[in-house]
């Protein structure tokens, strides 16, 4: 009896260490990151659509040290930032970088090489492919898979990175939402 007591303590004391927070399409994210000598907590959920036909592409998760449903002050804060993007299929780098290109099509000029810099290590993505974008306040890593290969500046490079996912012209208003932990009234 006191070994089955033990063993229902492990087993509840394993899973509570277990740090899952949510899930979106299956897709298992972390409730916390450790970023740079801070723990950054799950933001929000969201789920990139294309196409006419809904074809689920990524799930993505952001991590805040505060979490905020307001984007400008996220993108105005200077503490670390991450989202993380779980690919729900294969993408080829070209279709990445057009899908680049269609999002910095106002401001191709401002940022021209950070541009190129940014479409030179975007990988081909295969279902079950991780692509992190870590925002601190010197420099924005790219990691696939959990391996860094590429670091940029941040400032105002890193701040419009972001705001694609979150600022005024999302690739969609539900992964904006999702990403700003926003939830649908029913």
């Amino acid at each position: 009896m006191k070994r089955y007591f033990l063993f229902s303590y492990l087993a509840f004391l394993l899973a509570g260490s277990q740090s899952v927070a949510a899930q979106i399409e299956n897709t298992m994210f972390q409730d916390l990151l450790s970023v740079a000598g801070q723990h950054l907590k799950l933001n929000g959920l969201g789920l990139r659509k294309a196409t006419l036909f809904k074809v689920r592409v990524y799930a993505a998760g952001l991590y805040l040290v505060t979490p905020s449903q307001n984007s400008e002050a996220i993108l105005n804060s200077t503490h670390p930032k991450v989202l993380v993007m779980k690919f729900l299929r294969d993408v080829s780098q070209q279709q990445i970088n057009e899908a680049w290109d269609a999002t910095f099509q106002n401001s191709k000029i401002k940022f021209y090489q950070e541009l190129v810099q940014l479409k030179k290590i975007m990988p081909n993505a295969k279902e079950g492919d991780t692509l992190e974008y870590v925002f601190l306040s010197d420099k924005t890593e790219f990691k696939i898979n959990k391996v860094a290969i590429e670091n940029m500046p941040s400032g105002e490079w890193g701040k419009a990175l972001l705001a694609t996912w979150i600022g005024n012209n999302p690739p969609t208003e539900e992964l904006k939402r999702g990403l700003l932990g926003i939830k649908d009234s029913d």
